[in-house]
């Protein structure tokens, strides 16, 4: 590769990071990439975030266009030894990307920034953490999240107390009554009930409980997305409302996913056995380990071997994505990071993603970027999504 090469080739990498590369640029990275493994590998290590911020904290140092001029001077005409010719092309190409990010950035400022770069420059939206609401009798609200680690209420033989991730029921209370525990966006939060049934809830979901289960059947209603690991009780059925649905159960393990936005819910059984029953046609269906139930606009159906280690993803602190189109992504994220979304024409591809739910939302945005097939902006709380 000549020096000219290697320079073409930082243009065309600043470009994808920029998200300015015309169609038949992109077709020139593409072909430069199939060539070799390396460049791959090269490839990889030059879109890497890290590196990019290293640049841009970097950048006082270019603070002159002679600066800047004299260092793609060095970069153009030195000439590489024999020894050391694969290294230094290496080192022309990354520094030659540095040198047009910060072109780019310092002095044209006036141009809107690159999808990439703005998160790296601008900001980054840290991920959900452990919060909640409880609304208790009377409507009173208690905020809870992970500072608080304390007794909520003790009154007529309840008990409630907070962990700061998780709420536990206890006691034998004198009279039930109902509560509600609810998570906004970018939080999520667990639940033991006075039954030691355990409970998940997801971003911007809910459930609605007594704090104990006096009659014939334990009975709960939720929305949004919940797991349930329900404790065993033969002579007392543990039945879950979701929307138009009745979910039955004795001790399982089981999501559901039920956000009132959506036209579809789903259920899906991880272990033991349960029914779900459609009211609107009075349709009961049975599921084992690996089965599914969906519930459409207009039907009502059941699929085997769902992919539990993707529906489960969300509990398990990990998002996992598999041939899923953008919108599905970017419902997840909306709910996770607290964002708004807005689309600037289309993106009609699938991916494939799997990365940890604890990470600034500019990680997940990079790692699909990488696919070349989608970029983002970001503009305070909103992400852009752009081809």
């Amino acid at each position: 590769m000549s020096n000219a090469e290697a320079y073409r080739i930082a243009y065309l990498i600043a470009g994808y990071i920029r998200g300015t590369l015309t169609d038949k640029e992109k077709d020139e990275l593409d072909d430069w990439l199939t060539e070799r493994d390396e460049n791959i590998e090269l490839f990889g290590e030059l879109t890497d975030e890290k590196n990019i911020e290293a640049a841009l904290k970097d950048r006082s140092s270019y603070n002159s266009e002679a600066a800047i001029a004299k260092l793609k001077e060095k970069i153009l005409h030195e000439k590489p030894t024999a020894r050391r010719g694969k290294v230094w092309i290496m080192y022309a190409v990354a520094a030659a990307v540095s040198i047009l990010l910060i072109l780019f950035i310092v002095l044209n400022n006036n141009e809107r920034p690159a999808p990439g770069m703005d998160i790296v420059a601008r900001q980054d939206i840290n991920p959900g953490t452990d919060k909640a609401i409880l609304i208790i009798g009377g409507g009173k609200q208690i905020a809870l999240d992970s500072s608080v680690n304390e007794n909520i209420l003790a009154i007529d033989g309840l008990r409630v107390s907070d962990s700061g991730s998780t709420l536990h029921y206890s006691g034998t209370p004198v009279a039930s009554e109902w509560h509600t525990l609810t998570t906004p966006r970018g939080g999520q939060y667990r639940l033991k009930l006075s039954d030691g049934s355990l409970v998940w809830l997801n971003a911007e979901s809910s459930i609605h409980f007594p704090t104990a289960f006096t009659g014939e059947e334990r009975n709960v209603e939720v929305s949004g997305e919940v797991y349930f690991e329900v404790a065993k009780d033969p002579s007392k059925q543990f039945m879950v409302t979701a929307g138009a649905t009745k979910t039955a159960v004795f001790g399982t393990h089981f999501n559901i996913e039920a956000y009132s936005q959506d036209t579809s819910l789903t259920v899906t059984l991880a272990e033991g056995k349960v029914t779900v029953t459609d009211t609107l046609s009075n349709k009961t269906l049975s599921l084992k380990p690996g089965d599914q139930v969906g519930r459409g606009s207009a039907s009502f159906t059941m699929r085997n071997n769902a992919d539990i280690e993707q529906v489960l993803a969300w509990k398990n602190g990990w998002f996992n994505f598999k041939e899923a189109p953008i919108q599905h992504i970017m419902e997840q994220v909306t709910r996770w990071y607290n964002v708004e979304v807005e689309y600037k024409g289309n993106v009609n591809y699938h991916f494939n993603a799997d990365i940890e739910r604890n990470v600034p939302v500019s990680k997940l945005l990079e790692l699909l970027e990488k696919t070349g097939r989608v970029h983002f902006d970001v503009r305070n709380n909103t992400i852009i999504v752009n081809p």
